[in-house]
């Protein structure tokens, strides 16, 4: 961009062109539009691997006898943080597979925890 055409940009009127819907957000009601144009300004992934911690502790602490869905949040949990510190597909498998027996060691103590009182 020249200094001419980037003074032309700052001029009052201004208007940059509006981007075109993207095949998800035409299926959005109006406020999720809102919602989801301010998705589109996040970049990596840590608000979601904060937002998948918080529900996998949520679970263990309201439904620790759900090891399905606890598996499949832990699952979710190393896929975005294999996007985040790009391991292997074998790193990320031995990830999981380590998260999931730990956590079920801790459902099972928790459970027998809450048995003895």
């Amino acid at each position: 961009m020249t200094l001419e055409s980037r003074d032309a940009d700052s001029r009052e009127g201004f208007r940059p062109r509006r981007r075109t819907s993207s095949f998800y957000e035409r299926a959005l009601s109006a406020s999720d539009r809102e919602l989801f144009e301010d998705a589109l300004d996040v970049e990596g992934v840590d608000g979601e691997v904060a937002l998948l911690r918080l529900h996998i502790r949520r679970l263990l602490e309201e439904e620790p006898q759900d090891s399905e869905a606890l598996r499949s949040g832990i699952r979710l949990l190393v896929t975005a943080l294999s996007a985040r510190h790009r391991l292997t597909g074998r790193e990320a498998q031995t990830l999981t597979e380590t998260a999931t027996d730990l956590f079920e060691q801790f459902i099972t103590a928790f459970a027998s925890g809450a048995d003895d009182e």
